[in-house]
């Protein structure tokens, strides 16, 4: 597919060394590449015959980067909207500016990474930071009636982002705000028939992190969000609504009958040490929480978190693990809330210099218990789901060879609480266990692998299971110039009236005469065999040969 993506975003650059940096500076790596495709027993899955040419090429202009992304392929000579991103953000000292298209963050609920083609600043002298950013934050939509291809409406929206602070990493405090809205500029359908409304965004947030005594901190983060959902709405406040908090912005801002604000704040206290830390927080996000500075939030929760780590036998043994409780429903308006009660632990353990064991658990319970309506309890969730990991290794390093087996089961638990489903339980347990080892003899640069892997899944219809075997090599040859590994594997699958069996079969070929050249040729072989008792054995194979060569400058 032709795709031009000229995604050229210039990163931010520090000039305050101009007078060192060379003028003109190419560098990246271009890339060319055939690919046959054949495929027997299936409808072919793409083209007989594939070329790609794509390239990363990088200028450097007295240091500043301008870096280019580009892709072309033959199986699209045309297409309609090249999609072309210009940024620019230079720095010299304290001082960045920004122009075209950026993607700035001034806090987590206001202007939070959401791309903005426009221009601005971040500025830093001393403890102060002072940001700007003015543009557009999302372009114009409409339906395309002459092509037939659907699209969704929308309108353009552009927006203002401030920031100020003070403070350094440990110790800060920050105040961000957001002015945003909706504009029939270039919209070229009916407004009328668009069947949406010019909305407006106003988020005021503030986050802080105070630490004491070098290890004892406190931090925080909220916003209050301003949405109107119709610019042009005659409807005017009510004050005894449920939106009373209004009647402290109307003065401020162009607020109507339609307007809305939303809360969300998130807090917590921690200590961290050099081999302890705690930290435990508090986050709330209100129902329909949203800012036109960020792409998304999950909403309408709360969540109370435990986190702690700690290392001990003098770094040897490694732990972490949380704990916490998650709720929705926080304005009572469904028909039923939901708990989701999380933990998990995972702990490292190199009891030798060769022998090291990792392992993990987690645990999410969820349940939903109804609220403002009678529910019957087959529509209400309740659900826990368990996992246990365990992988010991065991490391064998020697002049001459490296030698590496690993060991490892994994098994996953979902059980279904609801005692009125008892004939359609969702309960799935799975079992996975793999063996594996390698072997590198180091002097000729070869190393050798094999495995055996088992996994097996009961579910309420039945249980499938997959054994697998694996065997992988790879060589160095005439200086590490030309390079050759291959890997395949053998997969029996067993259904609950269909079994299969997978061969897939691999071998790469990498030569580089010069440095920054790179001749690739890569062969893939599979083929999958199916026997259903029902119907007769059917199958199908397909192979692909890939051929690149790559220049990088």
């Amino acid at each position: 597919m032709l795709l031009l993506l000229g995604i050229i975003s210039l990163k931010g650059q520090d000039l305050s060394n101009l007078k060192d940096q060379a003028p003109f500076r190419l560098s990246g790596s271009l890339d060319i590449r055939a690919i046959g495709y054949s495929a027997n027993g299936i409808k072919p899955r793409r083209s007989p015959f594939t070329y790609v040419l794509s390239g990363s090429p990088v200028l450097q202009i007295y240091g500043l980067q301008i870096p280019v992304s580009f892709s072309y392929s033959e199986q699209e000579r045309s297409f309609q909207q090249p999609f072309n991103q210009f940024g620019l953000s230079p720095t010299y000292k304290w001082i960045k500016l920004h122009g075209g298209f950026r993607n700035v963050s001034f806090s987590p609920y206001t202007l939070a990474g959401h791309t903005m083609m426009g221009g601005g600043f971040e500025l830093s002298p001393g403890k102060f930071t002072i940001g700007f950013m003015m543009g557009r934050l999302n372009r114009a939509t409409t339906l395309d009636t002459t092509s037939g291809v659907l699209r969704p409406e929308g309108f353009s929206r552009y927006g203002t982002a401030v920031k100020l602070g003070y403070g350094t990493r440990d110790s800060f405090i920050n105040l961000s705000f957001i002015d945003a809205k909706d504009s029939e500029k270039g919209f070229k359908g009916d407004i009328a028939a668009a069947q949406q409304t010019l909305a407006a965004n106003q988020v005021l947030g503030t986050e802080f992190r105070f630490t004491f005594l070098k290890s004892l901190f406190v931090y925080g983060d909220g916003a209050v969000s301003l949405w109107t959902h119709d610019q042009h709405s005659k409807l005017e406040i009510e004050v005894d609504s449920t939106q009373k908090g209004l009647k402290y912005f109307q003065n401020l801002f162009h607020l109507n009958g339609s307007s809305e604000y939303y809360l969300a704040y998130s807090g917590g206290i921690g200590y961290a040490a050099k081999n302890f830390s705690v930290k435990a927080g508090y986050k709330r996000i209100e129902p329909n929480f949203q800012s036109m500075g960020a792409y998304f939030f999950q909403n309408d929760l709360q969540n109370v978190t435990l986190n702690t780590s700690f290392l001990a036998l003098k770094g040897r043994l490694r732990f972490n693990g949380s704990v916490g409780v998650q709720d929705d429903n926080l304005t009572n308006l469904k028909k039923a809330t939901t708990r989701r009660i999380i933990s998990m632990a995972n702990v490292s353990w190199e009891i030798t210099d060769i022998l090291g064991i990792d392992a993990d658990y987690s645990n999410f319970s969820t349940n939903s218990e109804p609220k403002v309506a009678l529910v019957d309890n087959k529509y209400l969730l309740a659900q826990t789901n368990q996992s246990l990991g365990i992988t010991p290794r065991v490391v064998l390093a020697s002049a001459k060879t490296t030698q590496v087996i690993m060991v490892s089961y994994n098994i996953n638990d979902l059980k279904d609480l609801n005692s009125d489903s008892t004939a359609n339980k969702q309960n799935i347990q799975s079992s996975i266990a793999f063996l594996n080892y390698n072997l590198t003899l180091n002097k000729i640069g070869l190393s050798l692998s094999t495995g055996v892997n088992y996994v097996n899944n009961e579910m309420s219809f039945g249980t499938s299971k997959n054994l697998g075997f694996s065997l992988g090599a790879s060589k160095q040859f005439f200086k590490n110039k030309l390079s050759v590994s291959t890997q395949n594997s053998y997969t029996m699958s067993q259904l609950t009236d269909t079994s299969g069996n997978i061969l897939n079969l691999g071998c790469t070929l990498n030569y580089s005469p010069f440095k920054g050249h790179r001749l690739g040729l890569r062969i893939n072989h599979l083929n999958n065999s199916i026997k259903n008792n029902l119907t007769d054995s059917s199958g199908y194979s397909e192979f692909t040969g890939d051929l690149g060569y790559t220049v990088t400058f």
